[in-house]
């Protein structure tokens, strides 16, 4: 004869038996946006992305890349006529990067 199950009781109960069923790579990113470090692993892309996109020259003139959580790319330069190149094409730099990790991580630039 067949158990029968006990009821589920609480609302963990209830996530347990959902996530039981979904693909590991979902309940990995679900766990990732709960714990809060997706934003920390995006972060890390961009790095990774800016020294592909910009090249060593600029990698190696950036003293700080930073990516806050609204989407904010934040750049301390350490030369100054890139840092006023960089000023004028914010909007290109996010493109680039956005188009180089398939989608859509920096919203705005500043340079500092």
């Amino acid at each position: 004869m067949r158990r029968k199950r006990p009821p589920l009781r609480t609302s963990a109960d209830h996530e347990r038996a959902e996530n039981s069923s979904r693909p590991l790579a979902d309940v990995i990113q679900h766990f990732m946006k709960v714990s809060r470090m997706d934003g920390k692993m995006q972060e890390m892309d961009v790095r990774k992305v800016w020294a592909e996109v910009f090249g060593q020259a600029v990698e190696n003139r950036t003293r700080k890349l930073r990516l806050q959580r609204d989407g904010t790319l934040v750049c301390m330069l350490d030369s100054g006529p890139l840092k006023e190149e960089f000023q004028h094409a914010k909007q290109d730099i996010a493109d680039r990067i956005n188009e180089h990790m398939g989608k859509t991580v920096v919203l705005k630039v500043r340079i500092l």
